[in-house]
């Protein structure tokens, strides 16, 4: 067969076999705390600190949100961790005098996994969640 009497083929070939199943091993192990010092944690092998700047919840939930520009914002700080919500509570737009509150979106401007009822019942939308 051709390129079998290739030697150094087959070695890269192997070589590179290796690194990629080295490296998946690595890249699946989770979030861990480090064996020595609980204060730090492991994470692909390495000491690692968890850093961040946290938005408001509402960021998730607001079509206004400009998620690129702020995930853009975390890397430029080598910032390596951000907050998510999962709820469905948002506030009424003028609630707690907040000026551009995320959590807070305009009419027609809420997002969620959840489906949509024919039921009326969210004020900043036709119809309330499942």
């Amino acid at each position: 067969m051709r390129g079998f009497g290739n030697t150094r083929g087959v070695k890269q070939l192997f070589i590179l076999a290796f690194v990629l199943a080295t490296s998946l091993g690595q890249a699946a192990q989770p979030l861990s705390l480090h064996p020595v010092n609980e204060h730090y944690f492991l994470f692909r092998g390495k000491p690692t600190v968890i850093v961040t700047s946290g938005e408001h919840y509402g960021a998730v939930l607001n079509l206004d949100f400009d998620y690129k520009k702020y995930l853009e914002a975390l890397a430029k700080d080598r910032l390596n961790n951000t907050r998510t919500w999962a709820g469905a509570y948002c506030e009424p737009p003028a609630r707690f005098s907040i000026a551009s509150n995320t959590l807070a979106p305009l009419p027609g401007r809420f997002i969620s996994p959840w489906e949509r009822s024919n039921e009326p019942g969210y004020a900043n939308a036709a119809t309330s969640l499942i």
